[in-house]
Protein backbone atom coordinates (compact mmCIF):
# COMPACT_ATOMS: atom_id res chain seq x y z
CA UNK A 1 0.00 0.00 0.00
CA UNK A 2 1.23 3.20 -0.81
CA UNK A 3 1.96 6.02 1.47
CA UNK A 4 -0.33 8.82 0.27
CA UNK A 5 -3.54 5.63 0.44
CA UNK A 6 -2.15 4.78 4.00
CA UNK A 7 -2.15 8.12 5.70
CA UNK A 8 -6.01 8.46 4.26
CA UNK A 9 -7.70 5.26 4.59
CA UNK A 10 -5.77 5.57 8.43
CA UNK A 11 -6.82 8.92 9.61
CA UNK A 12 -8.74 8.51 12.26
CA UNK A 13 -5.86 5.94 13.96
CA UNK A 14 -3.15 8.93 13.05
CA UNK A 15 -5.47 11.60 14.84
CA UNK A 16 -5.56 9.74 18.04
CA UNK A 17 -2.09 9.79 18.13
CA UNK A 18 -1.63 13.28 17.64
CA UNK A 19 -4.25 14.09 19.95
CA UNK A 20 -2.77 12.24 22.29
CA UNK A 21 1.02 13.28 22.09
CA UNK A 22 -0.77 17.41 22.17
CA UNK A 23 -2.82 16.94 24.88
CA UNK A 24 0.71 16.17 26.79
CA UNK A 25 1.83 20.04 25.69
CA UNK A 26 -0.90 22.41 26.22
CA UNK A 27 -0.15 24.43 28.93
CA UNK A 28 -1.77 24.00 32.52
CA UNK A 29 -3.74 27.01 32.78
CA UNK A 30 -4.64 26.05 28.63
CA UNK A 31 -6.24 22.91 29.05
CA UNK A 32 -8.97 22.25 26.29
CA UNK A 33 -10.59 19.81 24.56
CA UNK A 34 -8.97 17.25 22.00
CA UNK A 35 -10.88 18.40 19.13
CA UNK A 36 -9.37 21.86 19.40
CA UNK A 37 -6.00 19.87 19.26
CA UNK A 38 -6.31 18.26 15.94
CA UNK A 39 -7.12 21.41 14.18
CA UNK A 40 -6.16 21.31 10.63
CA UNK A 41 -4.01 18.37 11.43
CA UNK A 42 -6.43 16.14 8.79
CA UNK A 43 -5.94 19.14 6.03
CA UNK A 44 -2.00 19.00 6.07
CA UNK A 45 -2.35 15.27 6.02
CA UNK A 46 -4.82 15.27 3.25
CA UNK A 47 -2.68 17.60 1.55
CA UNK A 48 0.26 15.76 1.80
CA UNK A 49 -1.37 12.77 0.82
CA UNK A 50 -2.34 14.41 -2.61
CA UNK A 51 0.99 15.50 -3.21
CA UNK A 52 2.15 12.20 -2.80
CA UNK A 53 0.16 11.25 -5.36
CA UNK A 54 1.10 13.56 -8.13
CA UNK A 55 4.17 13.39 -10.50
CA UNK A 56 7.16 15.64 -10.34
CA UNK A 57 9.60 16.88 -12.71
CA UNK A 58 12.99 16.85 -12.07
CA UNK A 59 12.92 20.51 -10.97
CA UNK A 60 10.16 20.29 -8.66
CA UNK A 61 12.12 17.25 -7.12
CA UNK A 62 15.40 19.23 -7.16
CA UNK A 63 13.09 22.49 -5.35
CA UNK A 64 11.47 20.59 -2.75
CA UNK A 65 14.82 18.99 -2.07
CA UNK A 66 16.12 22.42 -1.45
CA UNK A 67 12.68 22.93 0.81
CA UNK A 68 11.12 25.23 -1.47
CA UNK A 69 8.17 25.87 -1.46
CA UNK A 70 5.27 25.80 -4.41
CA UNK A 71 3.16 28.13 -2.66
CA UNK A 72 3.31 31.45 -2.86
CA UNK A 73 4.84 33.15 0.99
CA UNK A 74 1.68 35.06 1.68
CA UNK A 75 -0.71 32.29 1.01
CA UNK A 76 -2.77 30.77 3.94
CA UNK A 77 -2.42 27.06 4.01
CA UNK A 78 -3.38 24.64 6.60
CA UNK A 79 0.26 24.56 8.33
CA UNK A 80 0.13 28.34 8.49
CA UNK A 81 -3.07 28.44 10.28
CA UNK A 82 -2.23 25.24 12.70
CA UNK A 83 1.12 27.91 13.82
CA UNK A 84 -1.45 30.94 14.40
CA UNK A 85 -3.92 28.12 16.74
CA UNK A 86 -1.03 26.52 18.84
CA UNK A 87 0.75 30.15 19.54
CA UNK A 88 -3.30 31.09 20.65
CA UNK A 89 -3.78 27.68 22.77
CA UNK A 90 0.14 28.88 24.82
CA UNK A 91 2.23 26.53 23.01
CA UNK A 92 5.97 27.69 22.74
CA UNK A 93 7.65 27.29 19.49
CA UNK A 94 9.49 23.85 20.63
CA UNK A 95 6.54 22.35 21.88
CA UNK A 96 4.63 23.30 17.90
CA UNK A 97 8.33 21.75 16.36
CA UNK A 98 7.99 18.60 19.05
CA UNK A 99 4.50 17.61 17.55
CA UNK A 100 5.43 17.65 13.76
CA UNK A 101 8.57 15.42 14.77
CA UNK A 102 5.76 13.30 16.31
CA UNK A 103 4.05 13.16 13.65
CA UNK A 104 7.03 12.55 11.17
CA UNK A 105 7.57 9.12 13.60
CA UNK A 106 4.33 8.39 13.86
CA UNK A 107 3.18 7.99 10.61
CA UNK A 108 6.36 6.34 9.48
CA UNK A 109 5.98 3.75 12.56
CA UNK A 110 2.47 3.01 11.95
CA UNK A 111 2.85 2.57 7.91
CA UNK A 112 5.85 0.26 8.49
CA UNK A 113 4.01 -1.69 10.68
CA UNK A 114 1.39 -1.85 7.95
CA UNK A 115 3.75 -3.43 5.76
CA UNK A 116 4.75 -6.38 7.91
CA UNK A 117 4.96 -9.90 5.69
CA UNK A 118 3.58 -7.84 2.78
CA UNK A 119 4.99 -6.61 -0.32
CA UNK A 120 7.27 -3.18 -0.18
CA UNK A 121 6.07 -1.10 -2.47
CA UNK A 122 7.83 -0.11 -5.28
CA UNK A 123 7.02 3.84 -5.03
CA UNK A 124 8.16 3.44 -0.98
CA UNK A 125 11.36 5.02 -0.59
CA UNK A 126 10.08 8.40 -3.11
CA UNK A 127 6.95 8.53 -0.85
CA UNK A 128 9.23 8.53 2.70
CA UNK A 129 11.57 11.26 0.81
CA UNK A 130 8.32 13.65 -0.26
CA UNK A 131 6.49 12.66 3.17
CA UNK A 132 8.93 13.78 4.72
CA UNK A 133 9.93 16.70 2.74
CA UNK A 134 6.36 17.86 2.90
CA UNK A 135 6.45 17.53 6.52
CA UNK A 136 9.76 20.37 6.76
CA UNK A 137 7.26 22.31 4.66
CA UNK A 138 4.64 21.91 6.88
CA UNK A 139 6.93 22.94 9.71
CA UNK A 140 8.39 26.27 7.63
CA UNK A 141 4.59 27.22 7.52
CA UNK A 142 4.00 26.40 10.48
CA UNK A 143 6.46 28.17 12.01
CA UNK A 144 6.96 30.64 9.50
CA UNK A 145 2.96 32.08 10.83
CA UNK A 146 4.26 31.28 14.70
CA UNK A 147 6.77 33.60 14.92
CA UNK A 148 5.31 36.00 12.78
CA UNK A 149 2.61 36.25 14.59
CA UNK A 150 4.93 36.11 17.90
CA UNK A 151 6.95 39.00 16.71
CA UNK A 152 4.21 41.15 15.84
CA UNK A 153 2.50 40.90 19.39
CA UNK A 154 6.48 41.66 20.63
CA UNK A 155 5.98 44.94 18.29
CA UNK A 156 2.33 45.88 19.27
CA UNK A 157 3.25 45.10 23.33
CA UNK A 158 6.68 47.41 22.67
CA UNK A 159 4.77 50.04 21.12
CA UNK A 160 2.25 50.17 23.98
CA UNK A 161 4.70 50.13 27.00
CA UNK A 162 6.44 52.36 25.36
CA UNK A 163 3.47 54.80 25.16
CA UNK A 164 2.73 54.61 28.61
CA UNK A 165 3.98 57.10 30.91
CA UNK A 166 4.05 54.44 33.90
CA UNK A 167 7.98 52.87 34.07
CA UNK A 168 7.93 49.04 32.87
CA UNK A 169 10.99 46.27 33.02
CA UNK A 170 11.83 42.90 33.29
CA UNK A 171 14.57 41.45 35.23
CA UNK A 172 15.67 37.72 35.13
CA UNK A 173 16.33 36.11 38.03
CA UNK A 174 19.77 37.06 38.88
CA UNK A 175 18.30 40.69 38.87
CA UNK A 176 20.04 41.77 35.52
CA UNK A 177 17.41 43.73 33.39
CA UNK A 178 16.25 42.55 30.24
CA UNK A 179 14.00 45.18 29.02
CA UNK A 180 13.09 49.02 29.91
CA UNK A 181 10.47 50.82 27.86
CA UNK A 182 10.80 54.31 26.99
CA UNK A 183 9.88 55.85 30.42
CA UNK A 184 12.01 53.83 32.33
CA UNK A 185 14.98 54.67 29.70
CA UNK A 186 14.02 58.67 29.82
CA UNK A 187 14.14 58.69 34.04
CA UNK A 188 17.41 56.53 34.57
CA UNK A 189 18.79 58.86 30.90
CA UNK A 190 20.79 56.30 29.89
CA UNK A 191 20.44 54.38 26.67
CA UNK A 192 19.06 51.01 26.69
CA UNK A 193 22.47 49.28 26.06
CA UNK A 194 23.66 50.91 29.56
CA UNK A 195 19.93 49.55 31.19
CA UNK A 196 19.99 45.79 29.73
CA UNK A 197 22.29 43.57 31.25
CA UNK A 198 22.98 45.02 34.50
CA UNK A 199 21.48 44.99 37.77
CA UNK A 200 19.88 47.78 40.25
CA UNK A 201 23.13 47.75 42.43
CA UNK A 202 25.19 48.49 39.22
CA UNK A 203 22.82 51.10 37.74
CA UNK A 204 23.52 52.57 41.43
CA UNK A 205 19.97 53.66 42.10
CA UNK A 206 18.62 54.13 45.49
CA UNK A 207 17.96 51.45 48.49
CA UNK A 208 19.27 48.62 45.99
CA UNK A 209 19.89 46.35 48.59
CA UNK A 210 16.26 46.28 49.63
CA UNK A 211 15.21 45.99 46.35
CA UNK A 212 17.35 43.07 45.67
CA UNK A 213 16.16 41.42 48.59
CA UNK A 214 12.02 42.19 47.07
CA UNK A 215 13.57 41.00 44.12
CA UNK A 216 14.58 37.47 45.58
CA UNK A 217 11.46 37.38 47.79
CA UNK A 218 8.74 37.72 44.53
CA UNK A 219 11.03 34.96 43.27
CA UNK A 220 11.24 32.31 46.15
CA UNK A 221 7.54 32.98 47.09
CA UNK A 222 6.25 32.89 43.75
CA UNK A 223 4.22 36.07 44.68
CA UNK A 224 4.03 39.61 44.10
CA UNK A 225 5.38 42.83 45.64
CA UNK A 226 4.45 45.90 46.10
CA UNK A 227 6.25 48.87 47.23
CA UNK A 228 6.96 52.46 47.42
CA UNK A 229 10.11 54.77 46.91
CA UNK A 230 11.62 57.91 46.14
CA UNK A 231 14.16 58.99 43.30
CA UNK A 232 16.00 61.99 42.13
CA UNK A 233 17.04 61.48 38.08
CA UNK A 234 20.33 62.49 37.34
CA UNK A 235 19.20 65.96 35.87
CA UNK A 236 17.42 66.47 39.48
CA UNK A 237 13.77 65.56 38.50
CA UNK A 238 12.32 64.25 42.34
CA UNK A 239 9.49 61.88 42.37
CA UNK A 240 7.86 59.20 44.31
CA UNK A 241 6.40 55.94 42.55
CA UNK A 242 4.63 53.06 43.30
CA UNK A 243 6.22 49.64 42.19
CA UNK A 244 4.88 45.97 41.85
CA UNK A 245 6.81 43.68 40.86
CA UNK A 246 5.57 39.53 39.74
CA UNK A 247 6.93 36.46 38.96
CA UNK A 248 6.29 35.24 35.21
CA UNK A 249 6.37 31.31 35.29
CA UNK A 250 7.37 28.81 32.60
CA UNK A 251 5.05 25.41 32.18
CA UNK A 252 6.06 24.09 35.00
CA UNK A 253 5.41 26.92 37.36
CA UNK A 254 8.78 27.45 37.97
CA UNK A 255 9.93 31.51 37.72
CA UNK A 256 11.94 32.29 34.72
CA UNK A 257 11.70 36.47 35.22
CA UNK A 258 10.19 39.17 37.05
CA UNK A 259 7.78 41.74 35.72
CA UNK A 260 8.11 45.06 37.33
CA UNK A 261 5.82 48.46 36.84
CA UNK A 262 6.06 51.43 38.18
CA UNK A 263 3.58 54.60 38.68
CA UNK A 264 4.42 58.09 39.60
CA UNK A 265 2.28 59.05 42.39
CA UNK A 266 4.59 62.36 43.30
CA UNK A 267 1.30 64.44 43.07
CA UNK A 268 -0.69 62.18 45.00
CA UNK A 269 1.55 61.83 47.18
CA UNK A 270 1.92 65.42 47.91
CA UNK A 271 -1.77 65.59 48.39
CA UNK A 272 -2.03 63.24 50.58
CA UNK A 273 0.87 64.48 52.95
CA UNK A 274 -0.91 68.15 52.41
CA UNK A 275 -4.21 66.42 53.45
CA UNK A 276 -2.11 64.36 56.41
CA UNK A 277 -0.55 67.50 57.42
CA UNK A 278 -4.00 69.78 57.68
CA UNK A 279 -5.84 66.50 59.56
CA UNK A 280 -2.88 66.81 62.17
CA UNK A 281 -1.24 69.92 62.28
CA UNK A 282 -2.34 73.19 63.75
CA UNK A 283 -2.44 75.47 60.39
CA UNK A 284 -1.66 78.61 62.19
CA UNK A 285 0.99 77.77 64.26
CA UNK A 286 2.34 74.88 63.04
CA UNK A 287 2.07 72.75 66.19
CA UNK A 288 0.20 69.37 66.54
CA UNK A 289 -3.21 69.86 66.83
CA UNK A 290 -5.32 68.26 69.57
CA UNK A 291 -5.76 65.01 67.12
CA UNK A 292 -1.50 64.46 66.71
CA UNK A 293 -1.45 65.22 70.74
CA UNK A 294 -3.47 63.14 71.68
CA UNK A 295 -2.09 59.77 69.46
CA UNK A 296 1.59 61.22 70.90
CA UNK A 297 0.21 61.21 74.18
CA UNK A 298 -0.83 57.48 73.96
CA UNK A 299 2.34 56.34 72.49
CA UNK A 300 4.51 58.44 75.02
CA UNK A 301 2.48 57.04 77.82
CA UNK A 302 2.75 53.29 76.35
CA UNK A 303 6.97 53.80 75.85
CA UNK A 304 7.25 55.40 79.38
CA UNK A 305 5.30 52.64 81.50
CA UNK A 306 7.29 49.68 79.45
CA UNK A 307 10.67 51.40 80.52
CA UNK A 308 9.81 52.25 83.51
CA UNK A 309 9.92 56.52 83.42
CA UNK A 310 7.91 59.23 84.01
CA UNK A 311 6.64 61.83 81.95
CA UNK A 312 5.02 65.48 82.47
CA UNK A 313 2.20 66.73 81.04
CA UNK A 314 1.91 71.26 80.76
CA UNK A 315 -0.85 72.60 80.07
CA UNK A 316 -0.50 76.42 79.31
CA UNK A 317 -3.52 78.69 79.13
CA UNK A 318 -2.78 82.15 78.41
CA UNK A 319 -3.08 85.23 80.33
CA UNK A 320 -4.91 88.27 79.09
CA UNK A 321 -4.74 87.12 75.31
CA UNK A 322 -8.84 87.64 74.60
CA UNK A 323 -8.26 91.53 75.91
CA UNK A 324 -5.13 91.51 73.52
CA UNK A 325 -6.94 90.18 70.68
CA UNK A 326 -9.87 92.51 71.27
CA UNK A 327 -8.05 95.68 71.67
CA UNK A 328 -5.15 94.85 68.86
CA UNK A 329 -7.38 92.70 66.34
CA UNK A 330 -7.53 89.46 64.92
CA UNK A 331 -4.54 89.47 62.41
CA UNK A 332 -2.64 90.96 65.82
CA UNK A 333 -4.01 88.26 67.79
CA UNK A 334 -2.80 85.62 65.34
CA UNK A 335 0.75 86.65 64.83
CA UNK A 336 0.98 86.67 69.15
CA UNK A 337 -0.22 83.05 69.16
CA UNK A 338 2.55 82.17 66.86
CA UNK A 339 5.35 83.94 68.46
CA UNK A 340 3.62 82.29 71.59
CA UNK A 341 4.33 79.06 70.00
CA UNK A 342 8.05 79.84 68.62
CA UNK A 343 8.97 81.14 72.52
CA UNK A 344 7.50 77.56 73.74
CA UNK A 345 9.33 75.51 71.85
CA UNK A 346 12.43 77.24 72.44
CA UNK A 347 12.38 76.41 75.73
CA UNK A 348 12.00 72.35 75.27
CA UNK A 349 13.85 69.64 73.88
CA UNK A 350 13.37 68.56 70.48
CA UNK A 351 12.19 64.93 71.60
CA UNK A 352 9.55 67.15 73.56
CA UNK A 353 6.00 67.74 71.89
CA UNK A 354 4.80 70.99 71.73
CA UNK A 355 0.78 70.99 70.94
CA UNK A 356 -1.99 73.40 70.72
CA UNK A 357 -5.15 72.27 71.57
CA UNK A 358 -6.99 75.59 70.16
CA UNK A 359 -8.05 79.04 71.21
CA UNK A 360 -5.12 80.20 73.33
CA UNK A 361 -4.23 76.47 74.96
CA UNK A 362 -0.89 75.17 74.46
CA UNK A 363 0.53 71.84 75.91
CA UNK A 364 3.98 70.10 76.03
CA UNK A 365 4.84 66.79 76.87
CA UNK A 366 8.22 65.94 78.80
CA UNK A 367 9.36 62.37 78.39
CA UNK A 368 12.48 61.11 80.26
CA UNK A 369 13.63 63.77 82.28
CA UNK A 370 15.69 63.43 85.28
CA UNK A 371 13.67 64.71 88.01
CA UNK A 372 10.78 66.82 89.21
CA UNK A 373 13.50 70.09 89.40
CA UNK A 374 13.92 69.40 85.46
CA UNK A 375 10.15 70.24 84.71
CA UNK A 376 10.22 72.81 87.28
CA UNK A 377 13.12 74.53 85.35
CA UNK A 378 11.46 74.21 82.10
CA UNK A 379 7.86 75.56 83.05
CA UNK A 380 9.86 78.68 85.00
CA UNK A 381 11.48 79.28 81.64
CA UNK A 382 8.24 79.49 79.80
CA UNK A 383 6.07 81.53 82.28
CA UNK A 384 9.00 84.02 82.13
CA UNK A 385 9.14 83.84 78.40
CA UNK A 386 5.71 84.40 78.07
CA UNK A 387 5.33 87.25 79.96
CA UNK A 388 8.42 89.18 78.62
CA UNK A 389 6.67 91.75 76.19
CA UNK A 390 6.12 90.82 72.88
CA UNK A 391 6.65 93.61 70.15
CA UNK A 392 3.71 92.81 67.57
CA UNK A 393 3.78 94.97 64.26
CA UNK A 394 3.85 98.23 66.19
CA UNK A 395 2.19 97.39 69.13
CA UNK A 396 3.96 96.63 73.25
CA UNK A 397 1.44 93.35 74.28
CA UNK A 398 1.82 91.91 77.43
CA UNK A 399 0.59 88.35 78.12
CA UNK A 400 1.65 85.62 80.58
CA UNK A 401 0.32 82.12 81.39
CA UNK A 402 -1.28 79.60 83.76
CA UNK A 403 0.56 76.68 83.88
CA UNK A 404 -0.85 73.10 85.25
CA UNK A 405 1.25 70.08 85.85
CA UNK A 406 0.54 65.98 86.34
CA UNK A 407 3.36 63.65 86.21
CA UNK A 408 2.85 60.04 84.99
CA UNK A 409 2.67 57.29 86.41
CA UNK A 410 2.23 59.00 90.12
CA UNK A 411 -0.96 61.56 89.53
CA UNK A 412 -2.75 59.28 86.53
CA UNK A 413 -1.54 55.86 84.82
CA UNK A 414 -3.50 56.86 81.83
CA UNK A 415 -3.88 59.53 78.97
CA UNK A 416 -7.32 61.20 79.59
CA UNK A 417 -6.57 61.33 83.73
CA UNK A 418 -3.40 62.79 82.44
CA UNK A 419 -5.31 65.56 80.93
CA UNK A 420 -7.80 66.27 83.09
CA UNK A 421 -5.22 66.62 85.93
CA UNK A 422 -2.84 68.67 84.22
CA UNK A 423 -6.06 70.83 82.99
CA UNK A 424 -7.62 71.01 86.87
CA UNK A 425 -3.86 71.84 88.14
CA UNK A 426 -4.04 75.19 85.67
CA UNK A 427 -7.21 75.97 86.54
CA UNK A 428 -5.55 76.41 90.19
CA UNK A 429 -2.87 78.63 88.85
CA UNK A 430 -5.16 80.88 87.62
CA UNK A 431 -7.32 80.52 90.55
CA UNK A 432 -4.05 81.52 92.56
CA UNK A 433 -3.63 84.61 90.29
CA UNK A 434 -2.37 83.47 86.78
CA UNK A 435 1.36 83.63 85.49
CA UNK A 436 2.20 80.93 87.80
CA UNK A 437 2.35 77.51 87.69
CA UNK A 438 0.75 74.44 90.43
CA UNK A 439 1.28 70.72 90.15
CA UNK A 440 -1.55 68.47 90.11
CA UNK A 441 -2.46 67.28 94.42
Amino acid sequence: MRLSNYILDNLECILKEWEEFAATLVPLEQKTDKALLQDHLKQMLEAIAADLDQSQTAHEKAEKSKGHSDSAPEEETAASIHGLDRLALGFSLNAAMAEYRALRASVTRLWQESLVNKPLPATAMGDLIRFNEAIDQSINESVTSYSFEKEQQTRVFDAILSSSPDLSFTLDLTGKFTYANKSFINLLELPLDKIVGKSYADLELPGAEEFERQLQQVINDKKQFRGEMAYTSPSGQAGFYDYILVPTMNNDGVPEAVAGTARNITERKAAEDENWQKANYDLLTGLPNRRLFLDRLMQNVKHAERMGNQLALLFIDLDRFKEANDTFGHDAGDLLLRRVADRIRAYVRETDTVARLGGDEFVVIMQNFGDIDHVNRVVEKILKGLATTFEIYTHHIEISSSIGVAIFPQDASIPDELIKNADQAMYAAKTAGRNCRRFFA
